[in-house]
């Protein structure tokens, strides 16, 4: 594993092809082109084959495949024998279709098919030749240093970067007891002694952060695989850059003794000494002991002639009982630097030993010498020793038993008082304790290294069925399969309560909601105070019970306790609740609270969480709480506050997160809706309209993650008006609305028949609850129903399109989630087909106005209420209307003529009417009066304003006896029945008298050409200046005053010489219009 080490490969590749069938042939010809000359080697049969094969290095051979099947004789077929004689050499079978997975099963390395090209073949084989070059090269360069290494007697180990072991070498079975496949993908720590290990993993550390080549020793305490420890020392050096070796190679060595510093005379001198002596180092390790330590260790059951092993820990070695008396006088010397004395007695209880320590800066040396008989202090009698010792033990206020392999030998009060139990003796583990705790103490009662061990924890069975928690140190005893076990009630003891609080800790951070919080720690406050009951009480204007945590009981039992609300004004509620810390009480408080629930308590604890909660712990013991550590109970309750705030951050962040979604959703929604509305208003036919309108519905986005608007359509009226037609749709699977029809009948339950029928919006919160209200409803609704519920449509919503009183169909939309049009997506809809229905009645009235035929109407109504029907009543004379106006602040402005009429009267008859808010005479015409009559704003549409609403044009209003006559026109388009319909449904009364159809005069272009001969020149330049100059624009780009300065004329005569050529303009086009 040298740095230096390098690998040589030989040059020279050596391929074999075996067989005489097609296959070897074609793959002999194929690679004779690509390998050099003497490369390929060729055997027909296999004994050609293992002949050449023992000539010489041969990387790779090639061989047709046969199955069992196949009818190929043996000698086609070799592959098998040679695979069960080459090792590991690499064979490339030549297989056909189907039997690659039998070649490779048979012993090949690769397979190549028929169908493979040469470039394949012959890269497989090339490939599969240098990997068998290179492993031959490696085992050969490696042969050497790793065979020294399997015969040595050191134990090395090499380590990944985290302390694993890769490889253990064999001197490890001899020196520390294991195999290496034993210690291989474990850590090193595993053998250290557990006081030593932070020290190793330490250094291991820092070799392994230091640059390659670095290396640090130190000495610590290794673990035999029979329960000994050996002190050692551990070089461990960084090898993990380099390839041959990529690990933290560490050497073991025996730690330096002082045996070699004492020559052989000053040996032997010490070993005639009768008394034993053992020079121990830091560790406690044996650096030396003379011939009569030997008798000690003897005791130790091990062999008469075998020496006292430097390096192993001194407790391996001597008898329990006096390697523990030791143990606490080397603590004792270290401590004091003095000299410290005791005596022992041995195993055999015959001989007793008078021991002396003497302390040293880098050990100790200890000097043991048997005393005499005389001199021994005499021993108490068995019986006064037993007595003694049985006294001793039931004054302990933990429990103990001694086991006789799983048998009950011994138990004390204090045990008996633990598991409510009068006799334990003669029981068997599994009856004392539960079954992993039982398996526990049995694995340790047979290991031998349990004093460094920490208790373990399970449960105590009582006789009352209600196991206690309990904590179990287990100590083998010197006599032959008997165990001591020291048994500690968990309950109220701090290693209890720190477990508890770290289980509900954990259990508090996997919590997604309050409830599991409020269960985990009202459990955790019952189980650290041993109460009856604990209760969680939201803290509200009264305290409500939430969670209820009792000791063991069945579900039912738990759930069967309801414990009342309770006024927080009492005075201990409200002293714990104000000073926010737990307080004791007596159960006196709540007597009358508690009884209504079954409950009785002596004494109760008040828990407050912050301001979230009140925790109330119960119990029939009068002293119950009286000393009780409030330390894990406070730090529960301010790990519930955290938890609980924290869960409210975590829930208001969502309803932020939820919130703002719903806002990005409704912003797109209202983009959406702005941008259809302007596409609505922009197309040019109402076929454009209703598309649009169905794709806008469409494309709205659902609040919801799925389950969105997935088709719509827009449907006319049939020629008989009993059926509504699909004429325009969008969206998924609309083929099937082609052959729809849908009756007007509202039984049928369809949203569309009621929009139509009713005119108001309907939906259908989910289509799959049929309730038609009539006997045959069910096969009437399953021809509209049934379609749409296979097609996975769940919910449905129908709008009216119309405008006014114009009706121009229905929009019907489907969504795939029932209930799926909430009142957002309801409102863009009828939004969106409000805007429709408006740009369908502007399309038909701008048609209308366009019409070459126009349909005249007169018709009469009494409606004293209308504004012209007054005037007209008023001036006794027929009024000619030219235009109505509507104003922005309300009302409207009517521009008409009245014959034979003069302007003094007309002031005074219109001018006193509470609809009229000014009149004036404006020009003549004819010889006419021209009229400007302003109307208030009204409550009621007049009859001016619903005839233009309905697309028609008021010509006149005329007075005839009690009622009034309205001339009205009417353009191709508009439907006459409609329009009656909606000038009826807003001046009841209304009767049509006469209907004409006429041709409208055909529009010429001579007002436009009469204008450029009726403007001077001056007139001209003017409005050409000001076009051109931006004084039209808005805001303007050059004032008028600018614009005259550039015609080099005066701001008045430009502005005069510009009203006049607007007022020629003017005229052409209105006058031209009214025409």
């Amino acid at each position: 594993m040298s740095d230096g080490t390098a690998t040589v490969v030989h040059d020279t590749l050596r391929v074999l092809v075996v067989g005489t069938s097609d296959s070897a042939d074609d793959a002999m010809t194929t690679l004779a082109a690509a390998f050099d000359d003497g490369a390929l080697l060729r055997a027909r049969t296999l004994e050609d084959a293992l002949e050449r094969l023992a000539a010489g290095a041969i990387h790779c051979l090639v061989c047709p495949f046969a199955s069992a099947d196949g009818g190929s004789p043996a000698t086609d077929a070799p592959l098998e024998e040679l695979a069960a004689q080459t090792g590991e050499r690499p064979i490339v079978a030549l297989v056909d279709d189907g039997d690659a997975a039998r070649a490779l099963a048979a012993g090949a390395s690769d397979v190549v098919e028929p169908t493979a090209s040469d470039a394949v073949l012959t890269a497989r084989v090339r490939t599969a030749a240098e990997r068998e070059r290179y492993r031959l090269a490696a085992a050969a360069t490696d042969a050497r240093p790793r065979s020294i290494l399997e015969h040595a007697a050191a134990v090395v180990w090499v380590l990944d970067a985290d302390g694993e072991i890769e490889y253990a070498s064999p001197a490890v079975e001899s020196r520390l007891g294991y195999t290496p496949t034993e210690l291989e993908r474990t850590t090193l720590t595993r053998l250290v002694r557990p006081a030593d290990r932070e020290a190793v993993r330490e250094t291991l550390a820092a070799v392994a952060a230091a640059p390659i080549g670095t290396t640090e020793r130190l000495t610590c305490r290794l673990g035999h695989a029979d329960g000994t420890w050996q002190v050692a020392t551990l070089t461990c050096t960084n090898r993990l850059e380099d390839p041959a070796v990529e690990g933290i190679v560490v050497t073991r060595t025996d730690a330096p003794g002082v045996e070699t510093a004492i020559n052989d005379e000053l040996r032997a001198g010490l070993d005639r000494l009768g008394d034993a002596l053992f020079i121990l180092g830091p560790r406690r390790e044996v650096r030396y002991a003379n011939e009569a330590a030997r008798e000690l260790v003897t005791a130790g059951d091990r062999p008469d002639d075998d020496a006292v092993p430097t390096g192993m820990v001194i407790w391996d070695l001597l008898p329990d009982r006096f390697g523990d008396r030791l143990a606490d006088r080397l603590r004792e010397a270290d401590t004091t630097g003095e000299p410290v004395a005791f005596e022992t007695a041995l195993p055999d209880r015959e001989r007793r030993l008078s021991v002396t320590v003497y302390p040293g800066d880098d050990g100790v040396s200890v000097s043991a010498k048997e005393r005499p008989a005389e001199t021994a202090v005499p021993a108490a009698s068995d019986r006064d020793r037993r007595a003694l010792l049985e006294g001793v033990v039931d004054a302990i206020d933990d429990g103990i038993a001694v086991l006789e392999g799983p048998t009950v030998r011994l138990a004390n009060t204090a045990l008996l008082e633990l598991a409510e139990a009068d006799a334990l003796v003669g029981r068997d583990l599994e009856d004392l304790f539960d079954d992993e705790l039982a398996a526990t103490v049995r694995e340790r009662a047979r290991s031998p290294v349990v004093r460094w061990m920490e208790p373990v924890t399970g449960e105590l069975a009582t006789d009352v069925g209600r196991p206690r928690p309990v904590d179990v140190s287990v100590v083998p005893l010197p006599a032959s399969d008997r165990t001591l076990c020291v048994i500690r009630d968990r309950r109220g003891s701090r290693a209890a309560a720190v477990s508890t609080v770290r289980a509900t800790v954990a259990t508090l951070r996997r919590a997604d909601s309050p409830g599991p919080v409020r269960d985990a720690v009202t459990g955790a406050v019952r189980e650290c105070t041993d109460a009856d009951v604990a209760v969680w009480y939201l803290v509200d204007d009264r305290l409500r019970p939430a969670t209820v945590a009792t000791e063991r009981t069945p579900e039912r039992e738990r759930d069967a306790i309801e414990p009342p609300a309770i006024d927080p004004d009492d005075a201990p509620l409200a002293d714990a609740l104000e000073s926010g810390e737990p307080t004791v009480s007596e159960g006196g408080h709540l007597d009358d609270a508690l009884t209504r629930s079954g409950l009785r308590a002596e004494q109760f604890l008040a828990v407050p969480i912050g301001d979230r909660g009140l925790v109330l712990a119960t119990s029939t013991e009068p002293m119950a709480f009286d000393g009780l550590d409030t330390a894990p109970i406070e730090t529960l309750a301010d790990a519930a506050v955290l938890t609980l705030e924290g869960l409210e951050r975590v829930a208001a962040l969502d309803d932020c997160q939820r919130d703002r979604e719903r806002l990005r959703t409704r912003t797109a929604r209202a983009e959406r809706v702005r941008e259809a509305t302007r596409s609505l208003l922009d197309a040019p036919t109402r076929d454009a309209v209703e598309r649009r309108l169905c794709e806008a519905i469409v494309a709205l986005p659902s609040v919801e993650s799925a389950g969105g608007i997935e088709l719509a359509w827009v449907g006319h009226a049939d020629d008989g008006g009993q059926r509504i037609v699909p004429e325009t749709w969008a969206g998924r699977d609309a083929e099937f609305l082609e052959g729809v029809r849908i009756s007007l009948d509202r039984h049928t339950g369809s949203p569309t028949a009621d929009a139509a029928s009713t005119r108001e919006p309907v939906v259908l919160e989910t289509l799959e609850v049929a309730d038609t209200g009539r006997g045959d409803g069910d096969a009437t609704e399953r021809a509209w129903r049934q379609p749409l519920l296979e097609r996975g449509i769940r919910s449905a919503m129908s709008l009216p399109l119309e405008s006014g009183a114009l009706r121009y169909g229905t929009l019907t939309a489907y969504a795939t989630r029932p209930s799926a049009f909430d009142d957002a997506t309801r409102r863009a809809c009828e939004h969106l087909v409000a805007v429709a229905g408006d740009a369908i009645a502007a399309i038909e009235t701008k048609r209308a106005f366009l019409a070459d035929r126009v349909t005249e109407l007169e018709v009469v109504l009494r409606d004293e209420s209308d504004p012209l029907s007054s005037i007209a009543a008023r001036l006794d004379r027929r009024i000619d209307v030219r235009a109505v106006i509507p104003r922005s602040a309300g009302g409207s402005t009517v521009f008409c003529s009245v014959r034979d009429a003069d302007a003094e009267g007309i002031h005074e008859a219109v001018g006193s009417l509470p609809a009229v808010d000014s009149v004036s005479i404006v020009g003549h015409e004819n010889g006419d009066p021209v009229v400007e009559i302003r109307l208030a704003e009204a409550t009621a549409p007049s009859i001016a304003r619903t005839v233009a609403d309905h697309g028609g044009v008021l010509r006149s209003v005329a007075p005839v006896d009690d009622r009034t006559s309205v001339v009205i026109d009417l353009g191709e388009p508009i439907d006459v029945r409609s329009f009656l319909r909606g000038l009826e449904a807003a001046h009841s009364g209304t009767e049509l008298v006469a209907r004409r159809e006429r041709e409208r005069p055909p529009r010429s272009t001579r007002p436009f050409e009469t204008l450029a001969e009726s403007l001077s020149e001056r007139q001209r330049r003017t409005l050409e200046a000001a076009y051109h100059g931006g004084f039209f624009e808005w805001p303007r780009e050059h004032t008028g005053e600018e614009v005259a300065e550039s015609l080099g004329v005066s701001q008045p005569t430009f502005s005069r010489h510009l009203r006049i050529a607007q007022r020629k303009l003017f005229a052409s086009v209105f006058d031209a219009a009214e025409d």
